[in-house]
């Protein structure tokens, strides 16, 4: 099981409805921005640009979700 998996365990049907396109994971900026320390925590390096860093985090989630 993935880290994200583990760390987001009770949050798992937000993400899934995130990269299903059911949800706009902003709506809940509690939630987004504990992902978004998720992911700087590993490494990952944003941009600035609102929209195009929550792609990139959609992005991940897509990989880390499947």
């Amino acid at each position: 099981m993935s880290k994200l998996r583990n760390k987001f365990d009770d949050h798992l049907p937000s993400l899934y409805a995130t990269v299903d396109g059911e949800m706009d994971l902003r709506d809940n900026h509690k939630l987004y921005q504990k992902v978004y320390r998720f992911y700087k925590k590993e490494g990952i390096t944003f941009t600035g640009d609102s929209l195009m860093d929550y792609n990139m985090i959609v992005n991940y989630l897509t990989e880390d979700l499947n």
